[in-house]
């Protein structure tokens, strides 16, 4: 009987390739491949999605109600056992595209009515999976702000925040990230595989 390759998923907020958020997170999935696993890179500007509309509870079976390029990164969520999310700094937060993306994830943990008649936002899947944030923004700037959305995503779609691998730099060139943050990133896609598998194989 053969396993699946344990599944990093990769949801990149960066406009453009060639950037340094979306060279580290190549490596990442490098990492990750490296460590034996398979990796999915999905760039939300490559994605044509509706925005969540808040449309309550007991909404739909499924996930969304609205049915696009959301439906692939539902079933990618769903199968991961690592989600690494990467986005440049804008306005404090992360890029408008991944921001789209995240939203259409409340989903995931829907609110949903209860037998008694109350209700709850009840997880589709158990929190089991682990995560990490990549960002780069200029050494004047803050990120944790953008951190802190990641990581409730992170939390609301059944993962736990592990790390932030942060760029900050004076230059306004793309994708001057340096060397050995890059080797980071692909530790970490190496080590978040590493430890998915460790944790399918204990008692």
């Amino acid at each position: 009987m053969t396993t699946a390759p344990r599944l990093l998923l990769v949801l990149d907020g960066s406009p453009l390739e060639g950037t340094s958020v979306h060279r580290m997170l190549v490596a990442v999935c490098a990492g990750a491949r490296a460590a034996g696993g398979d990796a999915e890179h999905v760039r939300a500007y490559a994605l044509t999605l509706k925005p969540c509309v808040a449309c309550g509870p007991d909404a739909t079976p499924g996930y969304c109600i609205f049915h696009d390029d959301m439906d692939p990164v539902y079933a990618l969520l769903e199968r991961a056992h690592a989600v690494v999310v990467g986005s440049p700094i804008y306005f404090d937060t992360v890029s408008g595209p991944l921001k789209l993306l995240i939203d259409r994830c409340n989903c995931v943990t829907p609110l949903v009515t209860l037998a008694d008649g109350s209700q709850d936002c009840v997880p589709k899947w158990p929190r089991t999976r682990r995560g990490a944030f990549v960002t780069a923004c200029s050494s004047e700037h803050r990120y944790d702000l953008a951190e802190r959305t990641v990581r409730g995503f992170l939390k609301w779609t059944g993962a736990h925040w592990e790390e932030t691998l942060a760029w900050q730099h004076a230059d306004n060139d793309l994708g001057t990230v340096s060397l050995p943050l890059l080797e980071r990133a692909h530790a970490l896609g190496q080590r978040l595989v590493e430890n998915a598998a460790h944790a399918a194989d204990a008692p």
